[in-house]
């Protein structure tokens, strides 16, 4: 019921809106000509992005993916940790550091010199901020899947006279699709649903123009929302789009590349035998972790570059640390949420696989997941004040933004760690007398307990770096990560990194509880 009314309902419940006030959108949007382009262009912007973002992170995720698992070298366990680093820095401050590198700044930035300071199109500046957030996501669904493949399959091809490459196209590939499918969607829907980081790189760089995405549309209304009420309709507009678009784009997606065969039916023996050998498989390696580098890790963490270089000037510590405690409790509270009432769905769907509803429930979960957070955190804000359920102060309504989003992390880690633990272990503490309460306390707890700590601490970063969704649903808010784009907006750049760079090792931090947590419940 706490799913269904407080996650799924809130969520979609912008749909309604198209019945309810279809005359309002009529007016002012399909009647005006000017705000229809704006809005189709800047959704079809958003749309063309993620999928330019997907087919990058494919190409450069896969070799990756392959060196993480099938290669044996000094210092993989390093290259391993570097992959996830990216998912240390909360958008925001992706967003600012990603701008300083790859684009064309303001002078008053005084950008480091070494800076690549390259980039004037925003729309190129936005595809490379999206590769550098979504990349980690491609090369884990893909190293996940490819440890799972039996490689005697690939040996057996290669011992006929198949060569590496002739082996891997038309062996391996083919069994990559559920973990293409995942890193697909994943990539597709991080970038589609991108706010916080998209408007403050497009707030960072010199000269961006117009350019607006779907969800920095709903960001930038929804502020202006109280003094031109007008907006009401165009915002509900976007996010109805953005949401019907997604999941139906989304579904197509998976059922054509499950449909589809990856490998084509006719071989080259000498030219792919000439690929397998000699400077040519060095050269992809090399390539790809050049990609890494250039394009993921050095945007990512050169805002410590830019604190280091630029003029100190005074900082406030007192509003910034006021947000970041704000953003602590907000956390927090979601996290505490999502754990209490999450577990018990994520038990009651993988204990009961062969119920309709637990089937739906489970296909209902990756919806959160689906849907940009602008357009969610829209539909949260009107569900929950147009209803008069419950006191809709500020504090509560990003709660409740924020559980939509982060409760499904939740879920599906313990859903499935849940689903590789034999039943016959509860079965026998409740041979032996204990109560189903007493068997998933003393049984069944301590071997999930890894997985539920890893959700929590995946929801509480997720929740802290978050900045889409809390401006979705209330302008105002004074979190950390919406601290920092004002911060940018207002030209005051050095006191961003500085509060980015904070946020940075707050972060990194819980992800390391979250790599140690991970590690000691392999090793157990």
């Amino acid at each position: 019921m706490f799913f269904l009314f407080f996650v799924i309902l809130p969520t979609i419940y912008i749909l309604s809106y198209a019945i309810t006030d279809w005359g309002a959108i009529e007016q002012h949007v399909l009647d005006d000509p000017a705000m229809l382009d704006l809005i189709l262009n800047a959704i079809s912007a958003s749309f063309q992005i993620a999928g330019i973002v997907t087919v990058i992170d494919i190409l450069a995720g896969l070799p990756m993916a392959w060196i993480l698992v099938r290669k044996e070298f000094r210092g993989k366990r390093f290259l391993d940790t570097l992959i996830d680093m990216p998912l240390a820095v909360p958008t925001a401050a992706l967003g600012f550091s990603s701008a300083i590198f790859f684009a064309v700044t303001p002078e008053s930035l005084a950008a480091p010199s070494f800076a690549l300071n390259a980039v004037t199109s925003p729309y190129l500046l936005i595809i490379l901020l999206h590769v550098v957030f979504s990349y980690p996501y491609m090369v884990r669904s893909l190293s996940a899947i490819l440890v799972q493949i039996d490689q005697t399959y690939e040996t057996a091809g290669r011992t006929l006279g198949a060569s590496a490459l002739s082996a891997a196209r038309t062996i391996t590939l083919p069994l990559f699709r559920a973990g293409l499918v995942t890193g697909i969607i994943l990539c597709f829907a991080r970038s589609l649903s991108e706010t916080g980081g998209t408007m403050i790189a497009l707030a960072t760089m010199a000269n961006p123009g117009n350019f607006a995405t779907g969800p920095t549309l709903i960001g930038d209304w929804k502020h202006d929302l109280d003094s031109n009420p007008d907006l009401a309709a165009p915002l509900a507009f976007v996010s109805i789009l953005l949401i019907i678009l997604s999941l139906l784009l989304l579904v197509v997606l998976k059922i054509v590349i499950m449909k589809v065969h990856l490998p084509m039916g006719r071989i080259w023996p000498r030219p792919e035998r000439l690929f397998s050998r000699g400077w040519f498989p060095k050269t992809k390696d090399g390539l790809a972790v050049l990609f890494l580098v250039v394009f993921v890790l050095l945007p990512s963490f050169f805002i410590f570059t830019y604190v280091a270089s630029a003029t100190p000037v005074s900082f406030d510590y007192g509003p910034f640390m006021d947000s970041l405690f704000y953003s602590f409790v907000i956390a927090a509270v979601v996290t505490v949420i999502d754990i209490s009432l999450g577990v018990p769905l994520a038990l009651y769907i993988a204990k009961n696989r062969k119920g309709k509803l637990p089937e739906v429930l489970d296909v209902l979960v990756n919806v959160p997941l689906i849907v940009p957070t602008a357009a969610l955190g829209y539909s949260l804000g009107v569900f929950w004040t147009g209803q008069n359920i419950i006191p809709t102060f500020d504090a509560l309504l990003i709660i409740l933004a924020h559980v939509a989003f982060t409760y499904p992390l939740v879920v599906r880690n313990v859903a499935g760690a849940v689903e590789e633990v034999d039943p016959s272990y509860e079965e026998t503490a409740r041979t032996l007398g204990a109560k189903p309460v007493q068997a998933f306390r003393r049984v069944l707890f301590p071997m999930i307990k890894g997985s539920i700590l890893a959700g929590a601490i995946m929801a509480f970063t997720r929740s802290l770096g978050e900045t889409g969704a809390t401006q979705a649903v209330v302008a105002s808010a004074v979190t950390a990560p919406v601290y920092i784009v004002k911060l940018i907006k207002s030209e005051a750049f050095y006191t961003a990194g500085l509060a980015c760079i904070v946020l940075i090792i707050v972060s990194y931090v819980a992800m390391l509880a979250l790599r140690y947590v991970t590690n000691g419940r392999r090793s157990r």
